[in-house]
């Protein structure tokens, strides 16, 4: 029997198993294109690295001027101070941490508080507001400043917020106010001395004739008595216009070289005889300024003082007098702009009752008097500054409400070196 042979055939591979290895061959990458890719990566991760050490060094850069700038910057939102710089701080001295949960009304000054906060949520809520305005502020220690407030409307977090840029302008308030001051003098001056002149006119018309009369009768006339009263009333009326223009002066009478200590030595020995109750101590310099002036004006400037530093110590007190060579670099929170050179100064310092803020800022206006009605006419002190004033020189008052009183008085040195005689 012939043998058969049994064939096996292996079976066909199918179309999807062949596509999907011809999909999974051309898939695979290839080495360059890996190498390609991770290039690629490395290019951006470098971009990447690049622009987080830009914004960095922006941040650096942006930190840097935020906290070295000279005025307060802040973000005001939700009625607190969120994010300030170290000059905010500086100046409200409150911490960062404190000002996160301090209401920002309670910093502003009670007086002004109303209208900050009303100007505030108009600005929040962008409605139209002034962008730049002043108002006083109220620091951790109490201290009141005068700030100018730049604002403006921004989103801080995904909500609305204020952007301040606060400058601190205490100092310019003051010297705005004392040239205010010094205007208003100088004006009331002004009309002072031309009513006193002619005041004075009258007076010594009155006295001319009332002299006349005087001259025809004797003391037992029956109106003698009556024209010898209205004779003393017109010293009286002389002394007050004297007065007056003292504060008006604009020149000097009879000016000389002098030295102030021996003009101080003499009237105040003079006022302790009188005032028996006040205890004087001098602190006079070893060898003081010469000064050009007037030694009658000097004297009167002086009792004047006195007299007002002993009517603030009712009767009794510590009266202390010095005197001191300076510059005009010492010369602070005057009515004006101190001319450079050397200066003598005078201070009057009295233990008495002491002024307020308001009555500091009258205290040299004429006719202005916190006395009783007839034990002040309210010129002593007015007379005072116009002397100084007409010497060129300067005055300043510092006080405290129960705390007393200093009066500093600036006089300009003498160029010349002769002297008047005393």
């Amino acid at each position: 029997m012939g043998g058969t042979s049994l064939k096996f055939k292996a079976p066909k591979r199918s179309g999807s198993v062949r596509s999907l290895r011809t999909e999974t061959a051309a898939s695979k990458p290839t080495y360059e294109e890996l190498e390609a890719r991770i290039e690629a990566l490395e290019a951006d991760i470098e971009k990447r690295i690049q622009v987080q050490e830009d914004l960095l060094t922006l941040w650096e850069k942006y930190k840097l001027v935020f906290e070295k700038a000279g005025e307060a910057i802040f973000i005001i939102q939700d009625g607190v101070i969120k994010f300030a710089n170290r000059k905010t701080c500086g100046v409200l001295g409150y911490t960062n941490e404190e000002l996160e949960t301090l209401p920002v009304h309670e910093i502003v000054h009670p007086e002004d508080r109303e209208r900050v906060v009303t100007r505030y949520r108009k600005k929040l809520k962008g409605e139209k507001a002034p962008g730049i305005y002043s108002f006083r502020i109220v620091s951790k220690t109490g201290k009141e400043i005068w700030i100018e407030d730049t604002t403006a409307q921004i989103d801080w977090e995904g909500k609305p917020a204020t952007l301040n840029f606060v400058r601190n302008i205490t100092r310019k308030k003051k010297m705005d106010a004392q040239l205010q001051f010094a205007a208003k003098l100088e004006a009331i001056g002004t009309l002072a001395g031309g009513t006193a002149h002619a005041f004075n006119n009258l007076l010594m018309g009155i006295q001319g004739h009332t002299s006349l009369l005087l001259y025809d009768i004797d003391s037992s006339h029956p109106h003698y008595a009556s024209l010898k009263k209205i004779e003393e009333q017109i010293q009286e009326g002389a002394e007050l216009t004297s007065q007056l223009i003292g504060y008006a002066r604009k020149g000097r009478y009879q000016a000389g070289v002098i030295n102030i200590n021996e003009i101080v030595e003499n009237t105040s020995t003079a006022f302790g005889k009188m005032k028996n109750e006040i205890s004087i101590h001098r602190k006079l310099t070893r060898r003081p300024h010469n000064i050009e002036a007037d030694q009658g004006q000097m004297e009167q400037m002086l009792l004047n003082l006195y007299i007002n530093a002993a009517d603030a110590m009712d009767g009794s007190g510590k009266l202390l007098l010095e005197t001191k060579n300076v510059t005009h670099t010492d010369i602070k929170s005057t009515l004006y702009k101190a001319k450079s050179g050397k200066y003598l100064r005078i201070n009057i310092t009295d233990k008495g009752v002491g002024m307020d803020k308001e009555t500091q800022q009258r205290v040299f206006d004429p006719f202005f008097t916190t006395k009783i009605t007839g034990r002040g006419t309210g010129l002593g002190l007015a007379a005072v500054y116009g002397i100084v004033k007409s010497h060129e020189g300067y005055i300043n008052v510092e006080s405290r409400k129960g705390r007393g009183t200093t009066f500093y008085i600036y006089l300009p040195a003498a160029k010349k070196t002769n002297r008047k005689k005393q």
